[in-house]
């Protein structure tokens, strides 16, 4: 029986899909039969300990905080917009948010990344995901470490603790590329590994970058990225956190202070 105000439209389009299903609160502000302003919140069940919000108005933004903030049992708020953001930057000051964590997302040509990684050696020996999977104690050794470097790059959101094979069905329900995601191994310790993830005939996505130890990853990447052409692949998409030491390694690679987060 409302109109939503056509200011908000285009605001609205990144949370759209969440209204429908996957919300735990949503406050509307109303004025003359328009909806001027929404605040919504949300939890998830892998980091139980946050409740994530977003506000989307025109003047109402502190009342709808304020409600937000009114009935809460986690131990923290989160709330994500990107840095070109103000207006929303300057409002979450006023609620004493503190930054924790930039993220960067962005697509590249995969033959441009290859030419600046013309001097980078290739990687001797790397065994594709498929292999692990086969070989029960190296499944474990990598879920293992999987789990612990996630654990380390997210300090300030604690996931929910659940046994390695919780994490091997995660990766797997992702749909990884199970001969083009890497491994290396020595002995029977994991080292390093770099998970691909397909999204199109010609386009990828950068999934899960860890280590036991410090390790260059640009050899593994550069061997990845030759593959991936060589199917006809254009494009690959990375989402470097500024809290991962480990994919931070693609930082000046990826020119990412020149980018938006």
């Amino acid at each position: 029986d409302v109109e939503l105000d056509h200011m908000l439209k285009q605001k609205l389009t990144d949370l759209e899909w969440r209204i429908p299903k996957t919300f735990t609160e949503l406050y509307a502000q109303i004025s003359e039969d328009t909806i001027k302003g929404i605040g919504i919140s949300w939890t998830s069940p892998f980091h139980p300990y946050a409740k994530y919000i977003d506000v989307i108005a025109n003047d109402s933004s502190f009342e709808l905080m304020n409600h937000l903030f009114a009935d809460t049992t986690q131990d923290k708020i989160i709330l994500s917009c990107w840095d070109y953001e103000l207006e929303k930057i300057q409002l979450v000051k006023q609620f004493q948010f503190k930054l924790f964590r930039k993220t960067y997302m962005e697509t590249f040509e995969i033959s441009a990344l290859l030419k600046r990684l013309e001097q980078e050696q290739s990687a001797q020996t790397l065994t594709p995901l498929l292999e692990i999977l086969n070989e029960p104690t190296l499944e474990q050794n990598l879920f293992k470490l999987l789990k612990y470097n996630y654990k380390q790059t997210h300090l300030d959101n604690p996931e929910k603790d659940v046994p390695w094979q919780t994490w091997k069905e995660i990766l797997l329900d992702d749909n990884p590329d199970l001969h083009l995601s890497f491994v290396v191994i020595e002995g029977y310790n994991v080292i390093a590994y770099i998970l691909l993830h397909p999204i199109s005939h010609d386009h990828y996505e950068l999934g899960w970058v860890g280590m036991n130890h410090p390790t260059n990853l640009l050899p593994i990447l550069k061997q990845q990225l030759i593959q991936l052409q060589r199917q006809g692949v254009k494009t690959v998409e990375f989402e470097i956190d500024t809290t991962n030491h480990m994919a931070w390694q693609f930082a000046e690679l990826l020119q990412l202070e020149k980018k938006k987060s």
